[in-house]
């Protein structure tokens, strides 16, 4: 009798642990957003600004490319690319924006670490601390930039830290 309860029991937890790798498995393949890619049409939001403006995307895109950096302070490439895309913005903008989003710190936190930084950041910097642009391009690792053109579609993207050369060609693609 031992031996069958014991059996009875291992069957038990197998098929428990089946399903429950089984749900977490379908959940993850059914409920996951898919990321925005090359191609497809951004997703347009709204956005408080660190200087406490609204910032939505279908507006600048009606007559400027906008590139969207998605970052931390927490995040050393971040910090490291930040002072490039403000040398390059800073040469002039005329046909495209920058919209450094940054994801889910508070005003506190992004004010530190821009005093921290060896420069005056003359782009837009936008507060998403609901993270709901964040979940709704599907952001991962950071810094991750895209590049919206002026009808409003992901002509590029890329995750990691950018080079001087890679925000150029981020531009170009933005504003063709």
């Amino acid at each position: 009798m031992k031996g069958r309860t014991r059996n009875i029991l291992r069957v038990s937890i197998i098929i428990t642990i089946a399903l429950l790798i089984g749900i977490t498995v379908w959940f993850n393949l059914t409920s996951g957003t898919k990321a925005v890619e090359v191609g497809d049409e951004a997703v347009d939001f709204r956005l408080t600004t660190l200087d406490g403006q609204e910032v939505q995307l279908s507006e600048l895109t009606e007559d400027k490319g906008v590139i969207l950096n998605f970052w931390g302070t927490w995040c050393k490439p971040c910090r490291e690319e930040m002072p490039d895309m403000n040398a390059i913005y800073s040469e002039g903008h005329e046909d495209y924006e920058i919209v450094a989003v940054n994801v889910a710190e508070n005003a506190q936190q992004i004010q530190q670490f821009i005093s921290g930084l060896d420069a005056d950041l003359e782009f837009t910097i936008a507060l998403d601390q609901s993270r709901s642009v964040t979940e709704a391009y599907n952001i991962g690792p950071l810094p991750t930039t895209i590049a919206v053109n002026r009808e409003g579609v992901v002509v590029k993207k890329q995750e990691y830290q950018l080079t001087p050369e890679d925000i150029s060609l981020f531009i170009s693609e933005a504003t063709e």
